[in-house]
């Protein structure tokens, strides 16, 4: 039960917020949240960065 109870506490240090993952990535809240509620993957939206820009 020690390690269960040590990966928990592990793992809610380690929980970010929306803002958080905003400001590391130099992004608006409002952009990281509609990606999230639209349910496009990581892959996706780097494809789709990486069309844009050429």
């Amino acid at each position: 039960p020690y390690n269960m109870v040590r990966a928990t506490i592990e793992g809610l240090t380690r929980q970010v917020s929306p803002r958080m993952v905003a400001a590391r990535r130099g992004k608006k809240i409002g952009e990281i949240q509609q990606r999230r509620l639209s349910g496009v993957s990581d892959a996706a939206a780097f494809e789709e960065a990486a069309g844009a820009q050429e």
